[in-house]
């Protein structure tokens, strides 16, 4: 694992870092432990400019920390602010099983291969450094490729019970500044690219390390995060995780699942060293071994050998086969970084670095450096985008009016710009229409109106939506009680009979990738269709590869009726704020509710939820329509612990909670979904299409990996299965989790099913628990039961903004602090903001960095923006044989020609020649 910390606290470096060292010389040694750490060298170019090697020196180290040179004891780079960022803490961790075996065995050779490892990586990483460029109007990063840091190598996890288990990592701090040769002068460092391709550093480290213990001899056995070295019992890595358990336990106790959240955690329960020697350490930690385990272990250092294994198994080509399928399965356009980085940790104990790289420019990727990094896409990305392009363009104008002539409207309480919109689509000549449509604006009003003008005009309208909540839920409420997913359209072979000459309506628009764009263009061409897109790009987009709806305005000069003004805020300043958002004018939109006070700053982490739940239980006794919001998953689970404890104040909880199985969903490509090492034993593999002698919606249970190319289920008849993972197999795999449910809570479903009385449930659909059966199964207030083992369902308090698209409400709260920085954007923040009628309140802990990460935008290039508007001809059947006829004639041709050419220019040239050579004119 790699993580980098940022230091802004001066005083904290100094303690962690040098307090060490000095209390050693001191002869205090209860902090520090010699036979625990390694003394830390000065490693970096930067380093060595400033003169400084080997061990340091803690009066050098307090020095840059103050942004002083160590030896002239001047300011080392022109500003130093109380705020300023002291450096960065780059952590990197060894796979449990390697520091095991380290701590256990003493192989000293491990701790070479695990330096070297960390060294070649911060030199990378210092290749890459940079410093800003502010000089006469110039406003841009400059590689400066120098930094200057301290290693510090550990053994030892802070200790439990008093008692450290192995541990071995090391902390590389490296301090904000950087050598500009240009300017000749020490300027604070710019690390944000650095910290943008964390991952791909993270994988580039583990790939090093990894090929060094194979090169001793250890065999690599690849992990869902990494790897670990095989052989080493699972008992084993446990007993010697007492920290991580310690912190999961501490996370649990305050319901918090966010990664980072457990990180921040793991540094409040930190503990101080203590002073042990190494041999007291290792015969403490061989105790606690079984003899089987000691068995084992021994095992795994006896078959290690310095000659090494031979480089077999993974291949550059296979590694980067399965990046490229893995990243653009959700991305148009790809950072090579990424690529690379997804190639390594498949490829992990055998694909090398340089390797991989000579193969990566093998490859006919598109590849253009964006805002610093270099990025690429494909051939048949940007074929697949043209091919959508292409049928807009070419249906232009091509197609009879769906209404011709005067209109007369139903609905007489439509606005001008609705009749304008509506008027636009029924009297369109394109195959394509497209309704593009602000949040708020009545596009829903709109089209019941173009709708019915439609199917009085002759034709029928089927309407579609991307999500389950969009189609069975939203637009079912509306009336259109035929409204299902895209989805359901694509694969329902009996539908497409039925759509043959209609009018497919597909609302919310944004979210459709482009794959599916292009299958509902094929259809519409295969089957006669009209197409209404309805939607907004300044919204959420497609999950998978491609923002096709902003494409198809962008390139093929889609012409959209406009729904520009916002009906749904009640208070004309709350729309004026919701319209700039919209516009991309976020920080005046974050402006302007600060003047309404929809902002609370309120630094503490438990005061700022508690405040969010107790108005959210005040709005709801007041019988308002409430939502929360944020943009994490982690920062909503903390959310909703407040929310509940809330309620449970107010009684609104009631009776004992009970357990229930929910399952997790793991969001695995395609190309992950055939690695079998992913597949741990008790993960649920569910069928969204009868395969493999598996019925649609069948549930099995994972009992092991099975022989690499497929996984050993359990059905719930107890029978068991070899399920073999091939390509494209319609399955999703889940983690099982649990939830605590009391009379009273809001639950809300995640996975489209049925009610024991086989009522459909959809994808998004919030319920209320009213009770339960004395089977033990779920009643809700509707009177429907949800079976115990139902399993697709999560509290119902606060969402994230993607699945709030499409929703109204009277009052929203929107929970968006630091932890949530990184998922925030201009449209996230958009959506959240423009769900309520009456109200809006926007709970933080930093409003500059809220202002920040709004002034983000999540929009993502597509393949023909990357390429330069590159475009690829389009060919239909007829005219690839007429283009086959025209090739083969004009060879003909000019062999023709050719021929001619050599029967009556040659015998001139015969004839010419001889006067040539005398001389003659002619």
């Amino acid at each position: 694992m790699l993580r980098i910390i940022q230091s802004g606290s001066v005083k904290q470096a100094q303690s962690y870092y040098t307090l060490g060292l000095k209390q050693e010389r001191l002869g205090q040694g209860e902090y520090y432990a010699p036979e625990q750490e390694l003394q830390g060298q000065w490693k970096g170019l930067g380093a060595e400019r400033l003169g400084l090697h080997g061990t340091i020196d803690p009066k050098a180290f307090d020095a840059l920390c103050e942004n002083r040179h160590p030896s002239t004891g001047q300011s080392l780079t022109p500003r130093t602010r109380k705020e300023r960022r002291v450096g960065y803490d780059f952590n990197f961790h060894c796979p449990k099983s390697v520091s095991v075996v380290h701590g256990l065995t003493g192989d000293e050779r491990i701790l070479s291969a695990f330096q070297d490892a960390v060294s070649t990586t911060m030199r990378e990483i210092e290749a890459d450094a940079r410093t800003r460029v502010r000089v006469k109007g110039a406003d841009l990063d400059r590689t400066t490729g120098n930094l200057v840091w301290g290693e510090f190598t550990h053994f030892t996890a802070r200790p439990v019970d008093g008692k450290p288990d192995p541990h071995l990592h090391a902390h590389c701090f490296t301090f904000n500044a950087t050598w500009d040769r240009v300017e000749q002068r020490w300027k604070a460092a710019q690390l944000g690219n650095i910290k943008r391709n964390a991952r791909y550093y993270e994988a580039a480290f583990h790939a090093r390390l990894s090929r060094k213990m194979a090169d001793l001899g250890y065999s690599i056995r690849r992990e869902k995060a990494f790897w670990e070295i095989d052989g080493i019992p699972e008992s084993v890595l446990k007993k010697f995780s007492r920290r991580t358990e310690l912190i999961e336990k501490a996370a649990k106790e305050r319901g918090i699942t966010d990664p980072g959240a457990k990180a921040a955690l793991g540094a409040k329960t930190r503990k101080g060293k203590v002073s042990r020697t190494g041999k007291q350490l290792q015969e403490e930690w061989i105790s606690r071994l079984s003899p089987a385990e000691q068995k084992a272990l021994n095992a795994v250092r006896a078959n290690a050998h310095s000659g090494g294994i031979s480089l077999q198994g993974i291949t550059p080509q296979q590694a980067l086969d399965f990046a490229a399928e893995h990243c653009f399965e959700k991305l148009s356009v790809v950072p090579e970084r990424q690529l690379l980085e997804e190639a390594l940790r498949f490829g992990v104990g055998h694909v090398e670095i340089e390797s991989l790289q000579k193969e990566f420019f093998k490859r006919e990727w598109i590849r253009r450096e964006i805002d610093g990094q270099w990025c690429c896409t494909t051939p048949e990305v940007v074929a697949e985008e043209s091919v959508c392009v292409h049928f807009v363009r070419d249906g232009r104008g091509t197609c009879r009016q769906l209404v011709p002539g005067h209109y007369r409207f139903q609905n007489d309480r439509l606005s001008e710009e609705q009749q304008n919109a509506v008027l636009h689509l029924i009297h369109s000549r394109d195959r394509v229409m497209a309704l593009r449509g602000a949040a708020g604006t009545g596009k829903t009003t709109l089209m019941k109106e173009a709708v019915a003008a439609m199917e009085a005009g002759g034709k029928q309208v089927f309407p579609f939506a991307p999500s389950a909540e969009a189609s069975r839920g939203v637009l079912r409420k509306e009336g259109f009680s035929q409204a299902q997913t895209v989805a359901h359209l694509l694969e329902n072979k009996a539908l497409h009979e039925r759509v043959k000459g209609q009018v497919l309506w597909i609302d919310e628009a944004g979210l459709l990738s482009t794959r599916q764009m292009r299958e509902v263009f094929d259809l519409a061409e295969k089957q006669q269709c009209r197409v209404v897109l309805a939607g907004d790009t300044a919204q959420h987009r497609a999950v998978e590869r491609g923002d096709a709806l902003r494409l198809l305005e962008s390139h093929a000069g889609m012409q959209s009726a406009i729904l520009a003004v916002n009906r749904r805020q009640q208070q004309l300043r709350h729309r004026e704020a919701v319209a700039l958002l919209r516009q991309g004018r976020a920080e005046e939109g974050l402006r302007q509710l600060e003047q309404l006070k929809a902002i609370a700053v309120i630094p503490g982490e438990g005061k700022r939820y508690h405040q969010l739940a107790q108005d959210y239980v005040h709005a709801l006794n007041k019988k308002k329509q409430v939502l929360a919001v944020s943009p994490t998953h982690g920062e909503g689970a903390l959310v909703t612990i407040a929310i509940r404890q809330a309620l449970r104040e107010n009684q609104q909880l009631r009776a004992k909670e009970k357990t229930f199985p929910i399952f997790q969903d793991l969001r695995w490509s395609a190309a992950q979904r055939r690695e079998a090492h992913r597949y741990q034993p008790g993960m649920v593999v569910q069928f969204h299409r009868d395969t493999e002698g598996f019925r649609q919606g069948e549930q099995v249970r994972v009992l092991s990996q099975g022989d690499g190319k497929s996984v050993l289920v359990e059905r719930t008849n107890g029978t068991k299965q070899s399920l073999p993972l091939r390509q494209s197999m319609p399955i999703q795999v889940f983690e099982e989790k649990s939830i605590a449910l009391a009379v009273g809570d809001r639950v809300r479903i995640t996975r489209n099913g049925n009610t024991l009385g086989g009522v459909p449930l959809s994808n998004g659909e919030m319920v209320q628990v009213k009770g339960f059966t004395k089977q033990g199964d779920i009643r809700l207030t509707n009177n429907q039961v949800l079976s115990r083992g139902f399993g697709h369902l999560s509290y119902g308090y606060c969402v994230t903004s993607h699945a709030s698209q499409g929703k109204t409400v009277d009052q929203v709260f929107i929970a968006q602090s630091c932890r949530s920085e990184r998922a925030a954007s201009r449209e996230q923040f958009y959506v959240s903001a423009s769900r309520f009628r009456e109200s809006i309140r926007i709970y933080t802990d930093a409003p500059d960095v809220l202002r920040y990460s709004i002034l983000q935008s999540g929009k993502r290039l597509s393949a023909m923006d990357l390429a330069g508007g590159l475009r690829l001809k389009r060919e239909t059947p007829r005219q690839r044989i007429w283009n086959s006829v025209f090739q083969a004639s004009r060879r003909r041709m000019t062999e023709l020609v050719r021929s001619r050419i050599s029967q009556t220019i040659a015998p001139l040239i015969q004839s010419v020649r001889p006067k040539l050579s005398q001389g003659l004119k002619i």
